[in-house]
């Protein structure tokens, strides 16, 4: 299984309630990529995004760059939003062809349910969280990732 439906898991997750920006959406993912690799869970997740630590705590080039990917291929919008301070917010939402695509996977793979059921699970705890709660969080679970914070 490959490590860019969890992204687009989260997004799909919840009526496909938006998440509101970049380290939100790391944040998520890294939350729930760690989850997955617990004995536990069904089936075999493979490697996943490489996170390492950096401003914010745990971040992810290839994330990025597959979120990218998945916005030039139409599965998802990535709307900027720009913020008081000059910077931008982006808003992601899975799009129709990114609802089909997890559809399709969830058809070939049984762990994709679960998955999915997980991606509900950390999207109702952390979507609406504030985001410094949040990042507060994941630094006191893991705290090897706030090693080079700037929070």
């Amino acid at each position: 299984m490959h490590s860019k439906l969890l992204p687009l898991a989260l997004m799909y997750a919840n009526n496909g309630k938006s998440i509101e920006g970049r380290t939100r959406l790391q944040k998520m993912v890294f939350l729930m990529q760690k989850e997955l690799k617990k004995p536990d869970q069904p089936g075999d997740f493979g490697k996943g995004y490489n996170f390492i630590p950096y401003d914010y705590g745990p971040f992810s080039k290839e994330l990025y760059d597959d979120l990218d990917v998945m916005v030039e291929q139409d599965f998802v919008d990535d709307t900027e939003v720009p913020l008081q301070s000059g910077k931008v917010k982006y808003v992601y939402e899975i799009k129709k062809d990114g609802e089909k695509l997890v559809n399709s996977e969830a058809e070939k793979w049984d762990d994709v349910e679960a998955i999915i059921q997980l991606a509900q699970e950390i999207k109702q705890e952390y979507n609406n969280m504030l985001l410094s709660e949040l990042i507060e969080f994941v630094y006191s679970e893991y705290p090897d990732y706030a090693e080079r914070s700037v929070y």
